[in-house]
C-alpha cells in the first residue's frame, strides 16, 4: 500500500522528543519542524535520535545484595575472616550485552564481591583505581538510597537568596568616573538617618566582623554628622562604608519605612559614595588603617562579586605593606591597642580572601597550605576592655565576650596547626578535588572532633537566650551538619558507581538529619538580628540541595516532629519563591514541585489514616501545585516561560559541582 504525497492541508509530521536547543535551553518545544522557538531565534532547528532502550537492572539485584550482606555477618558471627576478597569487584558478564544493546557512555556495571557499608570502588576502566574505603558496618540492610531516581534536573541546584545583594551590583568604576556626580558630602543622610544606620551597624553587621572599635569611634561618627563637609577623607570612607553595610543588613520592607526610600537606590546610592570616598583618600595607595578599615567593610558589603574578588587581592597587599600579616612580632612602635585591631582586620581579610578564592574556584586557585598555619589570634575580650592609651594587654576572659562568633569561625585555624587529623586533612584537600583519595572515616574523624571541639569551648558556656550566643551556636551546628551532609552526599558516588547508590539505614538517616538541621539552621540565622548576607556563605547558592534530600527522604517519612519541621521549612521556601508553584514552564521548577507532591502523598496517607480531614492538613502551596499541574494537563497556558537558560530565572541557576573540592572545608575560614 502505497502512502498518500503530503498536501498542503496536511499536518506536517511531530517529533516525539523535543529539539536539541529547546532541550539544552529547558524550554517548552512544539516539537515542529522547525519548531516555533527555533523559528523566532532564527536559529537551525535539529532534533537528535532517541538513545536505545537500556536494560533495567534485574529485580533480583536488591535480593542478592541482601543475601550478601546477610552471608558476612554470619562469616564474621563465626569468625571467618573474608578481608582479602572484600574490596574486589568481579565482572558480572553483563558488559558485552549493554555494548550491544546501549550505545551510550554509560559506565560499566559490575557486581561486587561485597557491598561495603557506603562504597568501595574501583573503575575497572581507569588506568589508575581511586578508592573509597569503609569498613562494613557490624550490622544493617543495605538499602537504595532515593537521591538515585529523583530527576535530572535536581542532581545540581543551586538556589540564591531574593535579597541577595549582588542582585543590586555595584556600579563601574567607568561610570562612576565619566558621569557628573553631586559634591560627596551631599550623599550623606541626614543626621537623624546617620545616628540610625550607626546603631544598625552596631547590633547587626559588628558582631560579626569586630574590625572597628565601637567605642572610638562612636562619638567620632556623632561629631561628623554635624560638620559632613569638613570630615577627614578616611572618616568620610568609612561612614559611606557604614552606611552600606547597614542598608544591606537590612530588607527592602523595613528600608522604605525608615528611609523612606527603597533599598536597592539606597544600596547603589552608598556604594557609589564610598567608592568615591576610597578613591578620595587614594585608598590602592594608602597606609591609613582607618582606609583599610573602610576598603574592607566595603568588600564585604558584597563579598561574592567578580568586583570585591579583584579587590579582595589589593586589600590583601596593603595589609601586607602595613605589617597586619606580622602581628606575632612586636613592635614597640605599635600600641597595644592599635596590634589588637591589626588583628582583627588582618583575620577578617584574610577569610574574605578564603570566601573570593571559593567562589571563584575555577579561576581564583586554593591558597597555598602555608596561608593556613600559624597566625595570632584576636584576643577575647570585650570592646570595653580595650583603650587607645592602654599600655599592657587586657586580660582575656574566660567565657563568652563580644567575640564569640568571630573567635568561633577562627577555631578552625588554631585546629588546624593543633590537630594531626586535620593537617592530613587540609594537606590533602588544598591539593584539588581529590576526595576520591580521602577515607571518608578520616574525613569522619575530622568533623567529629571539631563538633567536640565546638561543644567544648563554646556550646557549654553559652546561653541560646542571647542573640549573639544564639547565632553562633547555629553558625557552628550548620557548618558541623552541611560537613557532613557533602561527605556522604551520593552525589561524589553515582559518578563512578552507575547512578545507584546503597547505603545503612542509619547512613541514610544521617544524611536527612544533617540536610534537615542544615535548614533549620539557616532559618534561625535568617530569623536573627544579624545580617544575613555575611553568613550566606555558610548556607551556600546549593542550599537547595538540602532541600531536595529532605524531600526525597521524606517520601518514607510521613509523622514525627522532625517531619513536620521538614513541612514547615518547605513551606517557608515555596513562600519565599512563589516562581516554584506559578512557572510550570521552567524544568527545574516543574522538576522540584513533582517530588514535593510525590513526598506529600505519604505525608497525607498518614494524617488522613490517623483521622484528619485532607482539606484541613493540605498546605496552600500543595494545593497551588496541584491546581498548575491539572491547568497544564487541561491544555491551560500558564505563565508564559522565559526563552534562555534556568539562569535567566531570578534567584536560580544551576552549579554543576561535580568536582568536589577544598571549597567545602574552607567555610569555617570566610567571613
Amino acid at each position: 500500500m502505497t502512502s498518500l504525497p503530503l498536501t498542503p492541508a496536511s499536518e506536517p509530521p511531530r517529533h516525539r522528543l523535543a529539539c536539541s536547543l529547546c532541550a539544552r535551553r529547558k524550554v517548552k518545544c512544539d516539537k515542529g519542524d522547525p519548531c516555533s522557538n527555533c523559528l523566532k531565534a532564527q536559529v537551525e532547528c535539529l532534533y537528535e535520535s532517541p538513545a536505545p532502550h537500556r536494560p533495567r537492572k534485574r529485580a533480583a539485584d536488591e535480593e542478592l545484595l541482601a543475601r550478601l550482606a546477610r552471608y558476612e555477618d554470619l562469616m564474621r558471627q563465626h569468625n571467618v575472616d573474608f578481608t582479602p576478597y572484600a574490596n574486589v569487584w568481579v565482572p558480572s558478564g553483563l558488559e558485552e550485552h549493554i555494548k550491544e544493546t546501549s550505545q551510550s557512555p554509560a559506565p560499566i556495571i559490575t557486581t561486587p564481591t561485597r557491598l561495603p557499608t557506603v562504597a568501595t570502588y574501583t573503575n575497572p576502566t581507569s588506568k589508575t583505581n581511586n578508592t573509597q574505603t569503609h569498613d562494613p558496618e557490624p550490622a544493617g540492610t543495605l538499602e537504595r538510597y532515593l537521591w538515585s531516581d529523583i530527576s535530572p534536573e535536581l542532581k545540581y541546584p543551586s538556589l540564591r537568596d531574593k535579597d541577595d545583594p549582588s542582585l543590586h551590583p555595584t556600579p563601574t568604576l567607568h561610570s562612576i568616573c565619566s558621569t557628573p556626580q553631586p559634591p560627596l558630602h551631599t550623599l550623606h543622610p541626614p543626621p537623624q538617618h546617620i545616628y540610625c544606620l550607626w546603631q544598625i551597624f552596631v547590633q547587626s553587621v559588628n558582631p560579626l566582623t569586630k574590625i572597628i572599635h565601637v567605642p572610638t569611634l562612636q562619638q567620632r561618627v556623632l561629631d561628623a554628622s554635624w560638620d559632613l563637609p569638613n570630615t577627614p577623607p578616611p572618616l568620610t570612607a568609612l561612614l559611606f562604608a557604614i552606611n552600606t553595610l547597614s542598608v544591606t543588613a537590612t530588607s527592602s520592607t523595613c528600608c522604605v519605612s525608615m528611609f523612606n526610600s527603597d533599598r536597592p537606590t539606597l544600596l547603589t546610592r552608598y556604594r557609589t559614595a564610598t567608592l568615591r570616598a576610597l578613591m578620595a583618600a587614594d585608598f590602592l595607595a594608602t597606609r591609613n588603617l582607618e582606609v583599610l578599615q573602610a576598603f574592607t567593610l566595603f568588600l564585604l558589603s558584597d563579598p561574592e562579586s567578580e568586583l570585591t574578588s579583584t579587590l579582595a587581592g589589593s586589600a590583601i597587599r596593603i595589609a601586607q605593606k602595613l605589617g597586619l600579616d606580622r602581628t606575632k612580632t612586636t613592635d614597640p612602635k605599635i600600641s597595644v591597642f592599635e596590634r589588637e585591631m591589626r588583628i582583627r582586620l588582618w583575620a577578617q581579610l584574610r577569610g574574605l580572601d578564603y570566601r573570593c578564592r571559593a567562589v571563584f574556584t575555577s579561576i581564583i586557585k586554593p591558597p597555598p597550605i602555608l596561608s593556613l598555619r600559624e597566625f595570632c589570634l584576636p584576643l577575647n575580650v570585650n570592646d570595653a576592655d580595650l583603650h587607645p592609651d592602654m599600655q599592657d594587654p587586657p586580660i582575656e576572659h574566660s567565657g563568652p565576650t563580644e567575640m564569640l562568633c568571630v573567635l568561633m569561625k577562627l577555631e578552625i585555624s588554631k585546629w588546624r596547626q593543633s590537630s594531626a587529623t586535620a593537617t592530613k586533612m587540609f594537606e590533602s584537600i588544598l591539593e584539588g578535588p581529590v576526595r576520591r583519595k580521602i577515607s571518608m572515616e578520616l574525613e569522619d574523624e575530622a568533623i567529629r572532633e571539631l563538633e567536640e571541639i565546638y561543644q567544648e569551648r563554646y556550646f557549654r558556656y553559652t546561653d541560646e537566650r542571647i542573640p549573639l550566643h544564639a547565632v553562633t551556636r547555629a553558625m557552628a551546628r550548620l557548618a558541623i551538619a552541611r560537613l557532613r551532609f557533602t561527605a556522604h552526599h551520593p552525589r561524589a558516588r553515582t559518578a563512578v558507581s552507575g547512578g545507584e547508590v546503597f547505603v545503612t539505614k542509619e547512613e541514610n538517616d544521617m544524611l536527612f538529619e544533617s540536610a534537615l538541621t542544615w535548614l533549620e539552621m539557616v532559618d534561625v540565622l535568617k530569623r536573627s538580628e544579624f545580617s544575613f548576607h555575611l553568613l550566606a556563605h555558610l548556607t551556600s547558592r546549593a542550599s537547595v540541595d538540602a532541600y531536595i534530600c529532605v524531600l526525597s527522604g521524606l517520601r518514607r517519612r510521613g509523622i514525627g516532629g522532625r517531619v513536620e519541621l521538614a513541612w514547615r521549612l518547605i513551606e517557608g521556601l515555596y513562600g519565599e519563591h512563589v516562581e516554584l508553584v506559578e512557572d510550570v514552564e521552567n524544568a527545574f521548577f516543574v522538576a522540584l514541585g513533582d517530588l514535593t507532591l510525590e513526598a506529600w502523598e505519604t505525608r497525607r496517607k498518614e494524617l488522613v489514616g490517623g483521622g484528619e480531614r485532607e482539606v484541613h492538613v493540605t498546605p496552600g502551596f500543595v494545593r497551588l501545585l496541584w491546581e498548575r499541574r491539572q491547568e497544564r494537563d487541561e491544555g491551560v497556558q500558564g505563565p508564559a516561560a522565559v526563552f534562555g537558560s534556568q539562569e535567566a530565572v531570578p534567584g536560580f541557576g544551576v552549579i554543576d559541582d561535580q568536582e568536589l573540592n577544598w571549597e567545602y572545608w574552607n567555610d569555617f575560614l570566610r567571613v
